[in-house]
Protein backbone atom coordinates (compact mmCIF):
# COMPACT_ATOMS: atom_id res chain seq x y z
CA UNK A 1 0.00 0.00 0.00
CA UNK A 2 1.78 3.47 -1.03
CA UNK A 3 0.74 6.02 1.96
CA UNK A 4 1.25 9.85 0.97
CA UNK A 5 1.39 12.24 4.32
CA UNK A 6 1.22 15.81 3.57
CA UNK A 7 3.16 17.63 6.46
CA UNK A 8 1.67 21.18 6.63
CA UNK A 9 1.20 22.27 10.00
CA UNK A 10 4.64 21.14 11.89
CA UNK A 11 4.12 24.17 14.51
CA UNK A 12 0.57 23.93 15.37
CA UNK A 13 0.57 21.92 18.80
CA UNK A 14 -0.21 17.85 18.16
CA UNK A 15 -0.90 17.78 14.77
CA UNK A 16 2.52 16.87 13.60
CA UNK A 17 3.18 14.46 16.25
CA UNK A 18 -0.22 13.27 14.91
CA UNK A 19 1.11 12.43 11.73
CA UNK A 20 3.62 10.71 13.06
CA UNK A 21 1.84 8.32 14.91
CA UNK A 22 0.08 7.49 11.32
CA UNK A 23 3.66 6.60 9.69
CA UNK A 24 4.34 4.89 12.07
CA UNK A 25 1.46 2.99 12.24
CA UNK A 26 1.53 1.89 8.27
CA UNK A 27 5.11 1.50 8.47
CA UNK A 28 4.66 -1.42 11.09
CA UNK A 29 1.84 -2.99 8.69
CA UNK A 30 4.91 -2.71 6.43
CA UNK A 31 3.33 -0.21 4.38
CA UNK A 32 5.77 2.56 1.82
CA UNK A 33 5.35 5.69 3.58
CA UNK A 34 5.68 8.74 1.53
CA UNK A 35 6.22 12.54 3.51
CA UNK A 36 5.27 15.76 1.50
CA UNK A 37 7.46 18.15 2.97
CA UNK A 38 8.07 22.20 2.80
CA UNK A 39 11.67 22.74 2.50
CA UNK A 40 11.38 26.72 3.20
CA UNK A 41 9.24 26.90 -0.53
CA UNK A 42 5.95 28.19 0.76
CA UNK A 43 6.22 32.42 0.33
CA UNK A 44 3.19 32.20 2.95
CA UNK A 45 1.35 29.21 5.40
CA UNK A 46 -0.35 28.74 8.31
CA UNK A 47 2.56 28.08 9.98
CA UNK A 48 4.84 31.27 8.79
CA UNK A 49 1.73 33.68 7.22
CA UNK A 50 4.59 36.42 7.21
CA UNK A 51 7.40 34.49 5.69
CA UNK A 52 10.00 34.55 8.71
CA UNK A 53 13.29 33.04 7.93
CA UNK A 54 13.66 31.57 11.52
CA UNK A 55 10.14 30.28 11.40
CA UNK A 56 10.99 28.08 8.35
CA UNK A 57 14.18 26.69 9.96
CA UNK A 58 12.08 25.95 13.07
CA UNK A 59 9.17 23.56 11.01
CA UNK A 60 12.39 22.08 9.02
CA UNK A 61 14.53 21.25 12.01
CA UNK A 62 11.27 19.89 13.85
CA UNK A 63 10.59 18.09 11.06
CA UNK A 64 13.93 16.47 11.19
CA UNK A 65 13.86 15.86 14.86
CA UNK A 66 10.49 13.86 14.80
CA UNK A 67 11.96 11.74 12.20
CA UNK A 68 14.97 11.05 14.38
CA UNK A 69 12.15 8.70 16.82
CA UNK A 70 11.30 6.58 14.48
CA UNK A 71 13.30 3.01 13.78
CA UNK A 72 12.72 3.38 9.52
CA UNK A 73 12.59 7.21 8.39
CA UNK A 74 9.75 7.87 5.67
CA UNK A 75 10.40 8.64 2.35
CA UNK A 76 10.98 12.22 2.08
CA UNK A 77 10.12 14.54 -0.22
CA UNK A 78 9.37 18.16 -1.48
CA UNK A 79 5.91 19.06 -1.95
CA UNK A 80 7.24 21.30 -4.93
CA UNK A 81 7.03 20.41 -8.99
CA UNK A 82 5.29 22.43 -10.64
CA UNK A 83 5.66 22.76 -14.29
CA UNK A 84 6.47 26.00 -16.68
CA UNK A 85 2.74 25.63 -17.72
CA UNK A 86 1.92 25.41 -13.92
CA UNK A 87 3.50 28.25 -13.30
CA UNK A 88 1.96 30.36 -16.50
CA UNK A 89 -1.52 29.50 -15.07
CA UNK A 90 -0.18 30.94 -11.30
CA UNK A 91 0.44 34.18 -12.86
CA UNK A 92 -2.82 34.39 -14.88
CA UNK A 93 -4.43 33.96 -11.66
CA UNK A 94 -6.39 37.22 -10.22
CA UNK A 95 -4.44 37.39 -7.61
CA UNK A 96 -4.56 41.37 -6.28
CA UNK A 97 -7.74 41.03 -4.34
CA UNK A 98 -8.69 43.03 -1.32
CA UNK A 99 -12.19 42.31 -1.08
CA UNK A 100 -13.60 38.68 1.27
CA UNK A 101 -16.71 38.27 -1.10
CA UNK A 102 -14.31 38.69 -4.46
CA UNK A 103 -12.07 36.08 -2.96
CA UNK A 104 -14.32 33.69 -2.16
CA UNK A 105 -15.39 34.06 -5.79
CA UNK A 106 -12.26 32.81 -6.39
CA UNK A 107 -11.90 28.93 -8.47
CA UNK A 108 -9.00 27.10 -10.00
CA UNK A 109 -10.73 24.37 -11.67
CA UNK A 110 -12.55 22.31 -8.85
CA UNK A 111 -10.27 24.39 -6.45
CA UNK A 112 -12.10 26.52 -4.20
CA UNK A 113 -8.78 28.70 -3.55
CA UNK A 114 -10.58 32.04 -2.61
CA UNK A 115 -12.20 29.97 0.40
CA UNK A 116 -9.03 28.25 1.52
CA UNK A 117 -6.91 31.77 1.24
CA UNK A 118 -9.75 33.44 3.23
CA UNK A 119 -10.05 30.65 5.55
CA UNK A 120 -6.50 31.23 6.42
CA UNK A 121 -6.79 34.73 6.82
CA UNK A 122 -9.81 34.85 8.94
CA UNK A 123 -8.14 31.92 11.29
CA UNK A 124 -5.37 34.68 11.04
CA UNK A 125 -7.61 37.43 12.46
CA UNK A 126 -9.87 36.06 13.90
CA UNK A 127 -12.40 37.79 12.47
CA UNK A 128 -15.06 36.84 10.05
CA UNK A 129 -14.23 40.03 7.91
CA UNK A 130 -10.97 40.68 7.85
CA UNK A 131 -8.74 43.62 6.36
CA UNK A 132 -7.26 41.76 3.26
CA UNK A 133 -4.27 42.94 2.97
CA UNK A 134 -3.10 42.92 -1.05
CA UNK A 135 0.64 41.14 -0.39
CA UNK A 136 -0.53 38.66 2.09
CA UNK A 137 -3.55 37.58 0.19
CA UNK A 138 -1.43 37.11 -3.25
CA UNK A 139 1.72 35.32 -0.83
CA UNK A 140 -1.66 32.87 -0.19
CA UNK A 141 -2.95 32.61 -3.19
CA UNK A 142 0.12 31.31 -4.97
CA UNK A 143 1.20 29.16 -2.11
CA UNK A 144 -2.21 27.42 -2.51
CA UNK A 145 -2.12 27.28 -5.77
CA UNK A 146 1.11 25.82 -5.94
CA UNK A 147 0.70 22.98 -3.47
CA UNK A 148 -2.79 22.09 -5.62
CA UNK A 149 -0.44 21.90 -9.03
CA UNK A 150 1.85 20.28 -7.18
CA UNK A 151 -0.07 17.15 -5.78
CA UNK A 152 -1.56 17.00 -9.11
CA UNK A 153 1.23 16.27 -10.59
CA UNK A 154 2.69 13.89 -7.81
CA UNK A 155 -0.27 11.99 -8.08
CA UNK A 156 -0.06 11.70 -11.83
CA UNK A 157 3.84 10.34 -11.70
CA UNK A 158 3.34 8.15 -8.41
CA UNK A 159 0.77 5.42 -7.55
CA UNK A 160 -0.86 6.45 -4.30
CA UNK A 161 -3.44 4.70 -2.29
CA UNK A 162 -4.28 6.93 0.23
CA UNK A 163 -3.05 10.93 1.04
CA UNK A 164 -3.62 12.17 4.78
CA UNK A 165 -3.93 15.67 5.19
CA UNK A 166 -4.47 17.62 8.08
CA UNK A 167 -7.91 19.77 8.68
CA UNK A 168 -8.69 20.55 4.75
CA UNK A 169 -9.82 23.87 5.44
CA UNK A 170 -6.79 25.95 4.87
CA UNK A 171 -4.68 27.52 2.10
CA UNK A 172 -2.01 24.51 1.80
CA UNK A 173 -4.34 21.93 3.04
CA UNK A 174 -7.06 22.48 0.80
CA UNK A 175 -5.10 22.59 -2.29
CA UNK A 176 -3.93 18.77 -1.59
CA UNK A 177 -7.54 18.07 -0.57
CA UNK A 178 -9.04 19.23 -3.81
CA UNK A 179 -6.14 17.83 -5.89
CA UNK A 180 -6.62 13.93 -4.49
CA UNK A 181 -10.57 14.65 -5.29
CA UNK A 182 -9.42 15.51 -9.08
CA UNK A 183 -6.99 12.88 -9.62
CA UNK A 184 -9.90 10.34 -8.14
CA UNK A 185 -7.64 9.33 -4.85
CA UNK A 186 -8.62 7.94 -1.54
CA UNK A 187 -7.73 11.41 0.76
CA UNK A 188 -8.46 10.86 4.80
CA UNK A 189 -8.15 14.51 7.12
CA UNK A 190 -7.24 14.23 10.70
CA UNK A 191 -7.99 16.33 13.33
CA UNK A 192 -8.21 15.97 17.50
CA UNK A 193 -10.63 14.19 18.42
CA UNK A 194 -13.07 13.73 21.38
CA UNK A 195 -10.70 14.25 23.73
CA UNK A 196 -6.88 14.89 24.17
CA UNK A 197 -6.54 11.38 23.99
CA UNK A 198 -7.75 10.91 21.02
CA UNK A 199 -7.15 11.97 17.30
CA UNK A 200 -9.78 11.87 14.41
CA UNK A 201 -9.82 10.34 10.90
CA UNK A 202 -12.39 11.42 8.32
CA UNK A 203 -12.19 9.50 4.60
CA UNK A 204 -12.66 11.73 1.98
CA UNK A 205 -14.13 14.39 3.69
CA UNK A 206 -13.36 16.86 6.68
CA UNK A 207 -14.64 17.57 10.15
CA UNK A 208 -16.57 20.13 8.60
CA UNK A 209 -18.72 18.58 5.96
CA UNK A 210 -22.24 18.72 7.15
CA UNK A 211 -23.75 16.16 6.05
CA UNK A 212 -20.52 13.19 6.19
CA UNK A 213 -20.91 13.85 9.94
CA UNK A 214 -24.14 13.93 10.26
CA UNK A 215 -24.03 10.44 8.95
CA UNK A 216 -21.34 9.64 11.61
CA UNK A 217 -23.44 10.93 14.23
CA UNK A 218 -26.31 8.47 13.53
CA UNK A 219 -23.92 5.47 13.12
CA UNK A 220 -22.39 5.71 16.05
CA UNK A 221 -25.46 6.03 18.29
CA UNK A 222 -26.98 3.32 15.97
CA UNK A 223 -23.62 1.03 16.61
CA UNK A 224 -23.38 1.87 19.98
CA UNK A 225 -24.44 -0.40 22.70
CA UNK A 226 -27.70 0.48 24.17
CA UNK A 227 -26.89 -0.14 27.71
CA UNK A 228 -24.26 2.38 28.02
CA UNK A 229 -24.47 4.77 24.92
CA UNK A 230 -27.44 7.60 26.99
CA UNK A 231 -24.64 7.36 29.87
CA UNK A 232 -21.95 8.23 27.86
CA UNK A 233 -23.82 10.84 26.23
CA UNK A 234 -24.40 11.83 29.58
CA UNK A 235 -21.43 12.33 31.21
CA UNK A 236 -20.03 14.37 27.81
CA UNK A 237 -22.96 17.32 28.33
CA UNK A 238 -22.40 16.82 32.27
CA UNK A 239 -19.33 17.30 32.21
CA UNK A 240 -19.51 20.38 29.50
CA UNK A 241 -21.95 22.31 31.85
CA UNK A 242 -19.68 21.34 35.15
CA UNK A 243 -17.59 23.71 32.85
CA UNK A 244 -14.68 21.25 31.79
CA UNK A 245 -14.23 20.45 27.95
CA UNK A 246 -12.12 17.19 27.20
CA UNK A 247 -10.85 18.80 23.38
CA UNK A 248 -10.30 22.11 23.75
CA UNK A 249 -9.91 24.86 26.28
CA UNK A 250 -13.56 25.56 28.49
CA UNK A 251 -13.85 29.63 28.64
CA UNK A 252 -17.04 28.82 31.19
CA UNK A 253 -14.94 27.75 34.01
CA UNK A 254 -15.67 29.28 37.23
CA UNK A 255 -18.77 31.26 36.28
CA UNK A 256 -21.34 31.91 39.01
CA UNK A 257 -24.78 29.96 38.93
CA UNK A 258 -26.50 33.59 39.03
CA UNK A 259 -29.16 35.30 37.19
CA UNK A 260 -28.96 39.09 35.66
CA UNK A 261 -30.22 41.83 38.07
CA UNK A 262 -33.91 42.40 37.08
CA UNK A 263 -34.46 38.78 35.52
CA UNK A 264 -38.23 38.18 35.79
CA UNK A 265 -39.76 35.11 35.85
CA UNK A 266 -42.99 35.97 35.02
CA UNK A 267 -41.49 37.62 31.55
CA UNK A 268 -40.94 35.95 28.02
CA UNK A 269 -37.20 35.75 28.27
CA UNK A 270 -35.16 35.09 25.01
CA UNK A 271 -31.75 33.80 25.63
CA UNK A 272 -29.51 34.43 22.00
CA UNK A 273 -26.02 32.96 22.77
CA UNK A 274 -24.07 34.26 19.83
CA UNK A 275 -20.51 31.51 18.91
CA UNK A 276 -17.16 31.97 17.59
CA UNK A 277 -18.11 32.72 13.55
CA UNK A 278 -14.47 33.09 12.09
CA UNK A 279 -14.24 29.30 12.89
CA UNK A 280 -16.71 28.58 9.83
CA UNK A 281 -17.11 32.26 7.89
CA UNK A 282 -14.96 30.37 4.98
CA UNK A 283 -15.87 26.81 4.79
CA UNK A 284 -18.03 26.85 1.84
CA UNK A 285 -21.56 27.27 0.83
CA UNK A 286 -23.17 24.62 2.83
CA UNK A 287 -22.53 27.04 5.86
CA UNK A 288 -23.69 29.45 4.33
CA UNK A 289 -26.79 31.32 6.80
CA UNK A 290 -30.45 30.95 4.79
CA UNK A 291 -31.47 34.08 5.45
CA UNK A 292 -29.14 35.76 7.70
CA UNK A 293 -25.77 37.64 6.03
CA UNK A 294 -24.44 37.24 9.16
CA UNK A 295 -24.41 36.59 12.97
CA UNK A 296 -24.73 40.66 13.65
CA UNK A 297 -27.44 40.73 11.21
CA UNK A 298 -28.86 38.22 12.54
CA UNK A 299 -29.03 39.39 15.74
CA UNK A 300 -29.61 42.75 15.56
CA UNK A 301 -32.81 42.09 13.00
CA UNK A 302 -34.35 39.34 16.49
CA UNK A 303 -33.88 41.99 18.95
CA UNK A 304 -35.32 44.65 17.01
CA UNK A 305 -38.58 42.19 15.90
CA UNK A 306 -38.91 41.62 19.78
CA UNK A 307 -39.38 45.32 20.78
CA UNK A 308 -42.61 45.06 19.47
CA UNK A 309 -43.67 41.69 21.21
CA UNK A 310 -45.05 42.14 24.65
CA UNK A 311 -44.02 40.47 27.55
CA UNK A 312 -40.65 39.78 25.88
CA UNK A 313 -37.49 40.44 27.30
CA UNK A 314 -33.92 39.71 25.57
CA UNK A 315 -30.66 38.56 27.15
CA UNK A 316 -27.82 38.80 24.71
CA UNK A 317 -24.79 36.15 26.24
CA UNK A 318 -22.13 37.41 24.12
CA UNK A 319 -19.45 34.23 23.88
CA UNK A 320 -16.52 34.36 26.39
CA UNK A 321 -13.98 33.54 23.62
CA UNK A 322 -15.10 37.22 21.59
CA UNK A 323 -13.25 38.99 24.83
CA UNK A 324 -9.65 36.88 23.59
CA UNK A 325 -10.13 38.13 20.09
CA UNK A 326 -7.08 39.94 18.29
CA UNK A 327 -10.08 42.01 16.47
CA UNK A 328 -12.69 42.95 18.42
CA UNK A 329 -14.70 45.15 15.90
CA UNK A 330 -17.56 42.10 16.36
CA UNK A 331 -17.39 43.18 20.26
CA UNK A 332 -18.08 46.43 19.93
CA UNK A 333 -20.49 46.42 17.76
CA UNK A 334 -22.53 44.16 19.67
CA UNK A 335 -22.11 46.01 23.15
CA UNK A 336 -23.51 49.02 21.06
CA UNK A 337 -26.96 47.53 20.76
CA UNK A 338 -29.56 49.22 22.17
CA UNK A 339 -33.63 48.12 22.58
CA UNK A 340 -35.86 49.09 25.57
CA UNK A 341 -36.22 45.42 26.13
CA UNK A 342 -32.76 44.24 25.91
CA UNK A 343 -29.88 42.91 28.49
CA UNK A 344 -26.68 42.72 27.06
CA UNK A 345 -24.06 40.12 29.17
CA UNK A 346 -20.93 40.73 28.26
CA UNK A 347 -17.97 38.13 27.14
CA UNK A 348 -16.09 38.79 30.60
CA UNK A 349 -19.48 38.22 33.03
CA UNK A 350 -18.96 35.68 35.20
CA UNK A 351 -22.76 34.97 34.73
CA UNK A 352 -23.57 31.23 34.37
CA UNK A 353 -24.07 30.68 30.51
CA UNK A 354 -25.73 27.74 31.77
CA UNK A 355 -28.00 28.86 35.01
CA UNK A 356 -28.91 31.49 31.82
CA UNK A 357 -30.61 28.44 29.96
CA UNK A 358 -32.09 26.41 32.46
CA UNK A 359 -34.22 29.52 33.43
CA UNK A 360 -35.07 30.66 29.30
CA UNK A 361 -38.35 30.77 28.35
CA UNK A 362 -36.16 30.14 24.71
CA UNK A 363 -32.52 29.63 23.23
CA UNK A 364 -31.28 31.31 19.99
CA UNK A 365 -28.35 30.34 18.60
CA UNK A 366 -26.15 30.39 15.77
CA UNK A 367 -24.68 26.92 15.65
CA UNK A 368 -22.82 26.43 18.98
CA UNK A 369 -23.13 23.68 21.19
CA UNK A 370 -25.21 25.53 23.47
CA UNK A 371 -28.30 25.15 21.01
CA UNK A 372 -28.24 20.92 21.70
CA UNK A 373 -27.33 21.53 25.81
CA UNK A 374 -30.20 23.76 25.70
CA UNK A 375 -32.64 20.62 24.38
CA UNK A 376 -30.49 18.09 26.69
CA UNK A 377 -31.87 20.34 29.42
CA UNK A 378 -35.16 20.43 28.95
CA UNK A 379 -35.28 24.15 26.85
CA UNK A 380 -36.83 24.63 23.72
CA UNK A 381 -33.97 25.83 20.83
CA UNK A 382 -34.08 27.29 17.86
CA UNK A 383 -31.31 27.50 15.60
CA UNK A 384 -30.87 30.09 13.11
CA UNK A 385 -27.84 29.37 11.12
CA UNK A 386 -26.57 25.70 9.22
CA UNK A 387 -24.78 23.23 11.67
CA UNK A 388 -24.05 19.42 12.35
CA UNK A 389 -27.51 19.26 13.83
CA UNK A 390 -29.62 21.21 11.66
CA UNK A 391 -31.34 17.82 10.42
CA UNK A 392 -31.21 15.77 13.57
CA UNK A 393 -34.09 17.52 15.14
CA UNK A 394 -32.17 18.46 18.17
CA UNK A 395 -33.34 22.08 17.50
CA UNK A 396 -36.26 24.14 15.89
CA UNK A 397 -35.40 25.24 12.50
CA UNK A 398 -36.96 27.94 11.39
CA UNK A 399 -36.85 28.73 7.22
CA UNK A 400 -36.28 32.42 7.31
CA UNK A 401 -36.55 35.21 9.51
CA UNK A 402 -40.51 35.65 9.78
CA UNK A 403 -40.62 32.15 10.76
CA UNK A 404 -37.87 32.66 13.74
CA UNK A 405 -40.18 35.63 15.04
CA UNK A 406 -43.08 33.57 14.87
CA UNK A 407 -41.27 30.56 16.90
CA UNK A 408 -40.50 33.00 19.34
CA UNK A 409 -44.45 34.06 19.90
CA UNK A 410 -44.85 30.40 20.02
CA UNK A 411 -45.69 28.32 23.00
CA UNK A 412 -42.62 25.38 22.30
CA UNK A 413 -41.80 22.42 23.58
CA UNK A 414 -38.96 20.87 23.92
CA UNK A 415 -36.93 18.93 21.26
CA UNK A 416 -36.61 14.66 21.97
CA UNK A 417 -33.83 14.42 24.45
CA UNK A 418 -32.45 11.76 22.92
CA UNK A 419 -31.97 13.16 19.84
CA UNK A 420 -29.53 15.61 21.66
CA UNK A 421 -28.24 12.40 23.24
CA UNK A 422 -26.87 10.82 20.15
CA UNK A 423 -25.46 14.28 19.47
CA UNK A 424 -23.46 13.95 22.16
CA UNK A 425 -22.68 10.33 22.21
CA UNK A 426 -20.77 10.72 18.97
CA UNK A 427 -19.04 14.16 20.68
CA UNK A 428 -18.01 12.46 23.22
CA UNK A 429 -16.52 8.84 21.44
CA UNK A 430 -15.55 9.61 18.61
CA UNK A 431 -11.70 9.09 17.12
CA UNK A 432 -8.64 6.95 17.55
CA UNK A 433 -6.93 6.47 20.23
CA UNK A 434 -3.21 7.41 20.56
CA UNK A 435 -0.90 4.60 21.22
CA UNK A 436 2.81 6.07 20.32
CA UNK A 437 2.00 9.90 21.38
CA UNK A 438 1.30 10.63 25.11
CA UNK A 439 -0.44 14.23 25.46
CA UNK A 440 0.09 16.29 28.43
CA UNK A 441 -2.22 18.94 27.82
CA UNK A 442 -3.39 20.59 24.43
CA UNK A 443 0.21 21.79 23.84
CA UNK A 444 2.65 19.35 25.33
CA UNK A 445 3.62 15.99 24.28
CA UNK A 446 5.81 13.28 24.20
CA UNK A 447 6.27 10.97 20.87
CA UNK A 448 7.59 7.54 22.19
CA UNK A 449 8.60 8.98 25.53
CA UNK A 450 10.01 12.07 24.00
CA UNK A 451 9.36 15.65 23.52
CA UNK A 452 9.32 16.63 19.59
CA UNK A 453 11.03 20.38 19.26
CA UNK A 454 12.83 21.84 17.03
CA UNK A 455 17.03 21.54 17.78
CA UNK A 456 17.88 25.00 16.93
CA UNK A 457 21.88 25.78 16.66
CA UNK A 458 24.18 28.35 14.95
CA UNK A 459 22.11 28.52 11.80
CA UNK A 460 19.04 29.31 13.66
CA UNK A 461 21.38 31.84 14.99
CA UNK A 462 22.92 33.02 12.05
CA UNK A 463 19.75 33.19 10.15
CA UNK A 464 18.12 35.90 13.29
CA UNK A 465 21.55 37.59 12.87
CA UNK A 466 20.91 38.22 9.41
CA UNK A 467 17.24 39.21 8.81
CA UNK A 468 16.76 40.62 12.42
CA UNK A 469 19.52 42.46 12.79
CA UNK A 470 18.68 45.30 15.22
CA UNK A 471 21.68 47.23 14.25
CA UNK A 472 20.98 47.42 10.73
CA UNK A 473 17.39 46.56 10.57
CA UNK A 474 16.76 48.09 7.25
CA UNK A 475 18.75 46.13 5.74
CA UNK A 476 18.17 42.70 7.13
CA UNK A 477 14.44 43.43 6.40
CA UNK A 478 15.23 44.15 2.62
CA UNK A 479 17.18 41.15 2.73
CA UNK A 480 13.80 39.25 3.66
CA UNK A 481 11.68 40.70 1.30
CA UNK A 482 14.24 40.14 -1.25
CA UNK A 483 14.48 36.25 -0.18
CA UNK A 484 10.63 36.01 -0.09
CA UNK A 485 10.31 37.40 -3.26
CA UNK A 486 12.91 35.04 -5.28
CA UNK A 487 10.74 32.19 -3.78
CA UNK A 488 7.27 33.96 -4.53
CA UNK A 489 9.30 33.51 -8.02
CA UNK A 490 9.85 30.38 -8.06
CA UNK A 491 5.64 29.65 -8.29
CA UNK A 492 5.59 32.42 -11.66
CA UNK A 493 8.28 31.33 -13.70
Amino acid sequence: MNVVIFNSHTLFASHYETELEIILHHQKKGNKVVQLVCNKELPACENNPYFMPESCERCVSKVKSGYSQLQQKPIVRSFFQLTETDKKRIAETQRNITNLEELKKLWVDNFDVGYAVASTMISMERNPTPELEGRQVERLIISSLGVYFSFLNYLRQNPTDVVYIFNGRFSTTRGAMRACEKSGVRFITHERGCNMQYYSLFENATIHNIPNTQRLILEAWANAEPQSREGIACKWYETRIGGKMENWYSFLENQQIDLPEGWDKNKENILICNSSEDEVAALGEEWKNPFYINQNDGITRIIKACETLENVHVYLRIHPYLAQKASNENLRYLLNLKSKNLTIIPPASKLSTYELVRNASKVITFGSTIGVEATYMGRPSILAAKTFYDSLDIAYTPGSHDDLVALIQQNLEPKPKENALMYGYFWGTFGVKFEYYEPHDFDRGTFLGKKIEAELGLKYKLIQAVFHNKKMLPLSEKLRLRWRERVMNRYLG
